[in-house]
């Protein structure tokens, strides 16, 4: 008895700092992400600039995979997981008191490359902790959602209040608190050579990948540049943080359920109706006439975001071979947030400016209807 209860506390304080460390994180991400394109635009730099600035992001996640197979040959998961989250966010303080494309330019990419093992380190693991309760990933990574849904409405009040230069404080404090809570993770031996061969050799990475890479092409649209269209219909700052905290709210219940969800029909099948949401919203988007009925749409983005993201982690954990869990969720890190949104920002920045915020949601639309039909006609085994 004695023992048994000792194991599930071992195991309860096991999942704490999962939880910790998403909020944290996430509290992190949504005191900065949702405003920087607002402080891009005051020191002048135009929608073309912006679009390269935030395809940054993108384009370094590409080294994602580089950084997971490292992790994984040298069983540095643990270790790794702070040093890139000093580099993704020391470069914020610097980020905030300069107006020169170019130094921005390099900041960012600094910034975006340490950035891009975060999630990936942090999901493998959360998911070596969970053992065979991999479907219990979503109860985990609920704490993000709930820290940016916080952040995002405290942070729009704050900011129409003390200025957009408070986000460069913040930022890479409540990041140094998400290093301090990082999970651990379990270490295991294995062949990496043999263990990428197993996975490059998987068909069903290359439909899961692409599927996955064209609904993340369309979350980026909308997350890239839904400040700016917002402040285009007439929305305050207030509205601009209430819209990321309602969309935070939305992901709530779709990540406290997901479990069943995917146990009852399986992860592909939760990444397809993503697809199918993210289509719905895209169009409704593209005939919002104020910022009112965009507040609205926002909730649609737990079944979006949510949805794709929870239950693709669990795909890209079942697809993986033994060993290799961190570099298969920087592959699928990698194309929903890096190739994904490099195409979709820089391409998306031109649409914007040259057709309207119309053409660009139109867009947003078929490209995750193609992504979703990718994957429900492909075998799941």
């Amino acid at each position: 008895m004695t023992l048994r209860v000792s194991l599930r506390a071992r195991a309860t304080s096991l999942l704490i700092a999962p939880k910790a460390f998403y909020f944290c994180w996430f509290v992190a991400l949504g005191s900065f992400m949702p405003f920087i394109t607002l402080h891009y635009r005051s020191i002048g730099l135009n929608l073309a600039q912006i679009g390269v600035l935030l395809s940054l992001g993108g384009i370094l996640q590409i080294a994602s995979p580089l950084w997971g197979l490292f992790a994984d040959a040298l069983r540095l998961r643990r270790l790794l997981l702070p040093v890139v989250i000093a580099g993704a966010v020391v470069p914020a303080l610097l980020l905030g008191v300069t107006t020169d494309f170019w130094l921005i330019f390099a900041l960012v990419s600094v910034m975006s490359l340490f950035a891009a093992p975060v999630a990936p380190l942090a999901d493998s693991a959360t998911l070596a902790a969970l053992g065979n309760a991999r479907e219990r990933y979503g109860s985990q990574r609920v704490w993000g959602a709930l820290g940016w849904g916080l952040s995002t409405i405290a942070f729009g009040w704050a900011v129409q209040r003390m200025g957009l230069g408070l986000i460069f404080w913040v930022y890479p404090i409540a990041g140094a608190l998400a290093a301090l809570a990082m999970p651990r993770a379990e270490v295991v031996t294995v062949n990496v050579v043999q263990a990428a061969r197993r996975l490059l050799r998987d068909g069903r990475w290359a439909r899961f990948l692409v599927g996955a890479m064209f609904i993340g092409c369309s979350g980026a649209l909308m997350h890239g540049f839904f400040s700016l269209y917002m402040e285009d219909l007439g929305a305050s700052s207030a509205q601009i943080g209430l819209a990321y905290t309602i969309a935070s709210i939305s992901e709530l219940p779709v990540m406290a359920f997901s479990a069943f969800a995917i146990r009852r029909w399986g992860a592909r099948w939760l990444i397809v109706t993503a697809g199918i949401a993210y289509t719905i919203r895209m169009l409704l988007y593209w005939s919002a006439p104020t910022p009112e009925w965009a507040l609205t749409i926002q909730l649609l983005h737990g079944l979006c975001f949510a949805s794709l993201w929870t239950a693709g982690v669990v795909e890209a954990q079942r697809l993986a071979p033994s060993g290799l869990e961190a570099t298969a969720q920087s592959l699928f890190g990698m194309a929903v947030f890096g190739v994904a949104v490099a195409f979709a920002n820089a391409v998306g920045g031109v649409i914007y400016r040259d057709y309207g915020y119309g053409a660009l949601f139109a867009a947003a639309a078929l490209i995750a209807a193609l992504g979703a039909s990718i994957l429900a006609l492909g075998k799941d085994r």
